[in-house]
């Protein structure tokens, strides 16, 4: 078998590498540009999330000239502007270092990579035979191995990354993807174009890629759902991976048809269905899924790339236009319905993206059979070294100090999913922040685990390893995004409660735990509430839920982003119940928290149990965030 490895290898190594980086690149810059879209132009630049849906659909709309490009320039130099600039561009996104910049560079790079795409499957069509399984195949090893580059990363994508190593790493991949674009640009074929019938494939690879890039290749949703570490998500997302790709290979072999992608689409769904955060089944569900919506993705590559028509790429460049549209429409729809009211829950349009697919492919037809070893599934197997290499380092932050003396300090910070008033994705600041804060205990609202518009990366575990500090989780929204109490000391009695109301878009909640403090108790309040405008009257309800709660226990505090003024009622309640206002009581006016880089109001408290004594407060001034921190040592009495 490793003799055949190493065959298959020196054989076939420059066009997989080449489609598998160019996929790799692809990839990166799109979540790149999802930051972009969101953390600048709509929270920086202050643009609204339907103005931006023309914006994005615009740059991904781009991808309608990939026929008008191989026509101009032909099929070799269409494979070197598309894959070469995305190369190119990639290189100079780890150098940027502003959020305009960043927009530019991945809104180019993305429409490289959306034009790459049905060039080169204009380009295996014409070589014909079992060049449409290895294009295929090295298209999923090339998710795969981003995969594994996400988690070596900690989750934390190298675009975002300063320092020599990321560098290094990205102009490597840069230099290999180069260096066999050269080798295989020289000898590819003329693109030809498909039927309208096969290219229905072409047309469900943007809502297929939807599916990966929001579910089956998102390292942060395994650890979310599963309940692990970032480590073990990634050996599983590897072994998924290695799955799809070999049954996908076996089931190459046997000319498939309708009925195989039927079932590979069914099997999608039901995992999909069945995806429910802490379930028993959670781990082997999403196995399931991964596995099976490789498999469906393959049958795409080669339906899409198995039939050979006329020269030219016409009917594929319409079609793979019209899917990449749907992809940036999916992802609009998906993240901006926990803003804007379109009549469906976000969770509905991968289920509806999954059966789209599924009929696309069953419409597609037949493709011939293929004949092809397991090579690439082992090559994704072999990618299993990296998070077993991550192990031993992985400080598994379980085990926190014993209890402290007399005093704690404390941290409420909403961190705005990690990225800055630039519009940037820099946890680095944010822990910084903390580091110098000197807390024992991190109160934080709006952690993204692995939503694409913040940048796709685990916020969760990043800061608990960045802090060396084991955290609790609250999911409100969805099983990624919510809040977490970090903590020094152990946290015990923990409890989790929802928010009301229970139809609100963008679902609130709290969390209810407890510190032993030099033998004393010391109640942990953290949480969030709605945003909107003119919800006054629910944030005053929901300060109501918080202390029908509290219910009068001693030595409490209560932290979080309440999105009301000081005058509101939301926060009279919670004074006239008796907590003490740290902010009032100790601040230099004006105690602002909002908009970090230029604070007009304050909207982020730190309420005390008036038995509690208090000293030290700080606001500090920071741009790490949109909002400012609140900072101060509690003392028990």
């Amino acid at each position: 078998m490793l003799s055949t490895f190493t065959k298959d290898w020196q054989r076939h190594a420059p066009a997989w590498l080449l489609t598998a980086l160019t996929v790799v690149f692809g990839l990166q810059e799109l979540r790149v540009l999802f930051v972009g879209f969101v953390g600048y132009l709509r929270d920086s630049v202050g643009m609204s999330s339907l103005s931006l849906a023309p914006v994005a659909i615009g740059i991904f709309a781009l991808s309608f000239l990939a026929g008008l490009l191989n026509r101009l320039v032909s099929t070799r130099n269409a494979l070197w502007v598309s894959a070469g600039g995305l190369a190119l561009l990639r290189a100079a996104e780890q150098f940027a270092q502003t959020a305009p910049l960043d927009l530019y560079i991945s809104a180019a790079a993305v429409v490289l990579f959306l034009i790459f795409i049905p060039v080169a499957i204009g380009s295996v069509r014409a070589q014909g035979g079992n060049a449409p399984l290895h294009f295929g195949l090295a298209f999923l090893l090339g998710l795969a191995l981003d995969g594994v580059i996400v988690a070596a990363g900690r989750t934390l994508d190298l675009s975002w990354q300063s320092g020599l190593w990321p560098v290094v790493v990205v102009l490597a991949l840069v230099v290999v993807q180069l260096w066999t674009l050269n080798r295989e640009a020289a000898g590819a074929p003329a693109a030809h174009d498909g039927s309208w019938k096969a290219n229905l494939a072409t047309l469900a690879v943007g809502p297929w890629l939807f599916l990966q890039l929001l579910v089956f290749q998102s390292l942060p949703l395994i650890s979310s759902n599963a309940g692990w570490h970032t480590p073990a998500a990634a050996i599983f997302l590897v072994l998924g991976n290695f799955l799809g790709l070999y049954i996908g290979t076996q089931i190459a072999g046997l000319r498939p048809s309708w009925l195989h992608a039927l079932l590979a689409g069914a099997l999608t769904l039901l995992a999909l269905v069945l995806n429910t955060p802490g379930a028993g089944l959670t781990s082997l569900v999403l196995l399931l899924g991964q596995a099976f919506s490789m498999v469906l993705g393959l049958l795409l590559l080669l339906s899409a790339a198995g039939v050979k028509g006329e020269p030219g790429l016409l009917k594929t460049s319409l079609l793979n236009g019209l899917s990449q549209v749907f992809l940036v429409l999916l992802l609009f729809l998906y993240y901006a319905s926990y803003d804007i009211d379109f009549g469906f829950r976000p969770p509905v349009l991968p289920l509806a993206a999954a059966a789209v697919v599924t009929l696309l492919a069953m419409a597609a037809g037949r493709s011939q059979a293929h004949t092809a070893g397991f090579t690439p599934a082992y090559s994704a197997a072999a990618l299993l070294l990296i998070p077993l290499l991550m192990l031993p380092g992985w400080k598994l932050t379980d085990n926190p100090s014993s209890t402290p003396a007399g005093s704690v300090r404390i941290i409420n910070y909403n961190v705005h999913d990690a990225v800055n008033t630039d519009g940037r994705v820099d946890p680095e600041a944010l822990a910084r922040v903390i580091e110098d804060s000197g807390a024992d205990i991190v109160m934080l609202q709006e952690i993204s685990r692995g939503w694409l518009i913040w940048g796709g990366m685990d916020m969760l575990e990043w800061f608990s390893l960045r802090l060396n500090m084991p955290y609790v989780w609250d999911a409100t929204a969805d099983s990624q995004w919510g809040m977490a109490i970090y903590s020094r000391y152990p946290l015990e009695n923990v409890e989790f409660f929802d928010l009301p109301p229970d139809d609100v878009l963008l679902l609130r909640g709290f969390t209810v735990a407890e510190v032993d403090v030099n033998g004393q108790v010391l109640t942990l309040i953290n949480t969030h509430y709605s945003e909107k405008d003119g919800q006054d009257e629910i944030r005053m309800v929901q300060s109501s839920a918080i202390l029908d709660e509290w219910n009068g226990r001693p030595t409490t505090v209560v932290t979080g982003d309440f999105n009301a003024r000081p005058e509101s009622a939301a926060i009279q309640l919670m004074l006239e119940a008796g907590f003490i206002d740290v902010s009032r009581e100790l601040g230099q006016p004006p105690t602002h928290t909002y908009y970090a880089a230029d604070p007009t109001h304050q909207i982020d408290y730190i309420f005390l149990s008036p038995d509690l004594g208090y000293r030290d407060f700080l606001i500090p001034g920071t741009t790490a965030s949109d909002h400012l921190p609140l900072i101060v040592t509690v003392e028990m009495p």
